[in-house]
């Protein structure tokens, strides 16, 4: 793999993260709140992207979004 092709990845996984965990706006107003609010998240996108690549859905990463809240846990279907 080339740079540009690292760097257009790493501009696509931006995106996604501002796309679909809104990671622009943070809870906590210390340095470590704020650490741990992007580790969760990434450990969350981590996880909604094995469970996508191992039951590949029409609609991406939004439709196993979707599949998550609605089946893992009804309340978290208000969440985001």
């Amino acid at each position: 793999m080339n740079i540009y092709t690292l760097r257009t990845l790493i501009e696509i996984l931006f995106h996604d993260l501002k796309q679909y965990t809104n990671i622009e706006n943070f809870h906590s107003q210390s340095v470590n709140g704020v650490l741990f609010e992007l580790l969760c998240t990434l450990i969350g996108y981590v996880l909604v992207e094995w469970f996508w690549h191992c039951h590949p859905l029409r609609g991406g990463v939004p439709e196993a979004i979707r599949i998550i809240r609605t089946r893992w846990n009804p309340s978290l279907r208000s969440y985001g």
